[in-house]
């Protein structure tokens, strides 16, 4: 029983650590004049932000003790209907995932990872040019691609502090069965 909560202590310490590196980095952005260190910042907070999330996925497959690297709400979900369990927690995450901050941090974190081009679809091509040929710029279209879709750091601050609430107010329900 010691090793299952060293275990789960270091799950928890993870999630805590994603979200000290998020604030680290709105901290940042706060006190950036430059425009693409700015942006820079951003993501970074955003990237921990959706990464603490991430963590705390691990945390509640590690609390129902669910062999799972790459847990996910579905497979979480997946595994405790197997077993005939449901999990309070799955279910809140689930909804604010789907109509909610969650919702909001998902889609940032997406933005993030894929820039969008006007009815240009994303192919596997990325980073070649309409020849498929030359390699194009990348630098260049990252620092000249305007960033009205990033959310400034008081929305990814208020967003972290949900974040944190809900972890909170979860972790406090979670009993040992």
């Amino acid at each position: 029983m010691a090793g299952k909560s060293r275990v789960a202590k270091y799950q928890a310490d993870r999630t805590n650590q994603k979200l000290y590196f998020c604030r680290l980095a709105c901290q940042a952005a706060g006190s950036s004049n430059d425009k693409q260190l700015y942006q820079a910042h951003c993501e970074t907070a955003i990237f921990h932000l959706y990464g603490s999330f991430l963590a705390f996925m691990q945390e509640l497959a590690q609390f129902y003790s669910l062999d799972m690297t790459v847990p996910t709400l579905e497979s979480i979900e997946q595994e405790l209907s197997a077993r005939t369990q449901v999990s309070p927690e799955i279910q809140r995450l689930q909804q604010l995932q789907q109509q909610g901050f969650l919702a909001n941090i998902e889609r940032a974190y997406q933005r993030c990872l894929y820039a969008v081009i006007k009815d240009q679809p994303i192919s596997e091509d990325v980073g070649m040019n309409d020849t498929g040929k030359e390699p194009r710029d990348l630098i260049v279209n990252v620092v000249t691609l305007s960033n009205q879709w990033l959310p400034d750091e008081a929305t990814i601050r208020e967003w972290r502090q949900q974040l944190l609430e809900l972890i909170e107010q979860l972790r406090a329900g979670m009993v040992e069965f």
